[in-house]
């Protein structure tokens, strides 16, 4: 379940939503709307009893009649709120299995789009959507869809009761109504420029927020204040600037429209007073109005708030179909089964469609040998690293898994052939075992230990406080940046894929463990195609061949000794690292 393209800014689009919940919605409203009817009820019957006691001596009351009345009172009052308990129930029910649908659909769709795409959105945008925009449909199917039609009945019920006992009242309690409505009208068509101001200001607070909590390290380090935070602060001052317009432009008319929802008794009563001292109608009559008169205010203040949940709901479905509309990554009709080894011819590609970061690059990698990417920052080592099992697709060019190119392999069966290690490692905020468990989710404790004794991990794992079960923490911060680094090769290792890419997988690693690792690594090459990018070229110095990337070209390519003899950029690289070591030796000396 999913909006459709046709139903972006589109009111249809939220009943879309509701179709796989329909039978309970349609029950729902129809409770609501039985309940609000037994509402009027006990109105009624206080008119009738009004009307029997009204100037009778008490010997002449019917009382079994009274008594009657009374009674149904009771019943409409106990039925309306069991009606309305009823359709309040079926209507959350159904809300909250929309909302699960439509978040697991949204997730599964960002799944599937490029990594430009989270490029050009910025996390508070994609937080707020899956969050605030999808929580505000529950708002809108559980309460506002129910409620907006067992008010307009109600209305429509009371109307007819009114007129029925007296057209001439029914005319003065009913006469703001279109005014008030049509003042209401206005009022949202001129807030609707608001609307979507309102919402991205919304969403540069929430990226603002996240990001100065991400850098609360940096803001303590620095003894920075929050106001000194200038993107932060100055996004909440965006938001309270933006709503002190829209107050001010909207209080005088808001205002008017409020009180012309009780105006009816600025009718009712003169009216009422002067038809009753004309013996036009019974006391009875104009202590019936005067009570239905006051309970038009309750469902006028639905529909109200039914209009301006319209508004926001509208804009809320055109964020999350720009979501469901966005390019995914295209998928091949026919699957092809992937080789291990991986090849890549005239490879072209740009973030910007304008500077390249990988220029015509040939290459290829045979099946279960280590390969490695170097070169100076931005020569395009981890855009050709990502390119290869396909977060983008490539301008020009292909690359290939054996002889099939990645873009008709289906994408599930691609990443299966990848164990992927970042240089910026994730672990979520759970154990130490979950983490890990990422990579299979079928290993036993054998496996995962293994893993973890190859990661060289698994020692400082039983160090801490519950070892496996041990949690991390948000990001992992409760572990040093070269424990996650290990965590993530051990999960690598977990999932077996046939193909390893590194990226800077030492890049956290103290000098002690980067033996350990490099060891690790040296034992992956016996059954794995390895794909490393390093700027510790000594980690490196084992590979069947290093590719020097330069400007997103590849500017030589061969072993270490071969590098060091024939290319000036390689042979300065080193001399570089040689230099940094030597002065870490020379550190630990002191």
């Amino acid at each position: 379940m999913k909006p459709t393209p046709e139903t972006q800014n589109n009111p249809g689009g939220l009943l879309h939503l509701a179709a796989p919940q329909k039978g309970k919605l349609i029950l729902s409203v129809l409770f609501a709307t039985i309940g609000e009817g037994c509402g009027i009820v006990p109105f009624f019957a206080i008119y009738k009893i009004i009307t029997e006691i009204a100037d009778k001596p008490i010997a002449n009351i019917e009382q079994r009649y009274i008594y009657t009345l009374i009674m149904y009172a009771i019943v409409a009052i106990i039925l309306k709120h069991l009606f309305l308990g009823i359709s309040t129930a079926l209507s959350h029910v159904s809300a909250y299995n929309i909302l699960y649908d439509l978040r697991v659909a949204i997730a599964r769709k960002i799944r599937s789009l490029p990594l430009g795409y989270f490029n050009r959105k910025n996390t508070g945008a994609i937080k707020k959507l899956m969050s605030e925009d999808v929580e505000q449909l529950e708002l809108f199917l559980a309460h506002n869809i129910p409620d907006f039609i067992a008010a307009f009945v109600y209305i429509i019920l009371t109307a007819t009761v009114l007129f029925i006992v007296d057209w001439r009242l029914a005319l003065a309690a009913t006469l703001v109504i279109p005014a008030g409505m049509f003042l209401q009208m206005m009022i949202m068509r001129s807030g609707r420029e608001f609307m979507h101001e309102w919402l991205v200001s919304k969403e540069k607070m929430n990226s603002a927020m996240i990001e100065y909590i991400q850098g609360m390290p940096i803001i303590k380090a620095f003894n920075h204040t929050v106001e000194s935070f200038s993107k932060y602060s100055g996004s909440i001052e965006g938001c309270l600037e933006l709503e002190d317009r829209v107050s001010e432009r909207w209080y005088l008319p808001m205002t008017i429209f409020t009180v012309s929802l009780t105006a009816n008794m600025l009718f009712i009563l003169p009216v009422g007073a002067f038809m009753y001292l004309a013996e036009m109608i019974p006391l009875s009559k104009l202590i019936f109005f005067i009570m239905m008169g006051i309970g038009f205010n309750s469902p006028m203040w639905v529909l109200i708030q039914f209009g301006r949940a319209m508004e926001h709901n509208i804009e809320c479905m055109a964020r999350i179909n720009a979501v469901f509309t966005a390019e995914s990554l295209p998928e091949p009709c026919l699957p092809a089964v992937p080789g291990e080894s991986v090849s890549g011819s005239k490879v072209e590609f740009s973030y910007d469609g304008k500077r390249k970061a990988v220029a015509g690059i040939d290459f290829s990698v045979p099946t279960r040998k280590f390969v490695a990417l170097v070169g100076p920052s931005g020569a395009g080592k981890t855009t050709l690293a990502r390119l290869i099992p396909r977060f983008w697709d490539v301008d020009s060019g292909s690359i290939s898994l054996g002889d099939m190119d990645i873009r008709n392999i289906q994408s599930e069966d691609l990443m299966d052939q990848f164990g992927l290690i970042f240089q910026n490692v994730y672990l979520f905020n759970d154990t130490v075992l979950a983490n890990l468990q990422i990579g299979n989710p079928e290993a036993n404790e054998n496996e995962i230990k293994e893993a973890a004794k190859t990661a060289r991990c698994h020692e400082f794992i039983m160090k801490l406080p519950q070892g496996y079960d041990t949690v991390v923490g948000e990001k992992g911060a409760r572990i040093s940046g070269g424990e996650k680094q290990r965590i993530s090769i051990a999960r690598a290792l977990l999932k077996d894929s046939p193909i390893l890419i590194l990226d800077e997988a030492t890049a956290f690693i103290d000098p002690e463990n980067e033996a350990l690792i490099q060891e690790a690594i040296n034992r992956l090459v016996e059954n794995k195609t390895l794909i490393v990018i390093a700027h510790r070229l000594s980690t490196i110095i084992s590979a069947s061949e290093i590719f020097v990337l330069d400007k997103g070209k590849i500017a030589a390519s061969g072993t270490h000794e071969e590098l060091l003899a024939k290319n000036e950029l390689y042979k300065n690289m080193w001399q570089v690292h040689i230099s940094a070591q030597a002065w870490e030796l020379e550190k630990e000396q002191q």
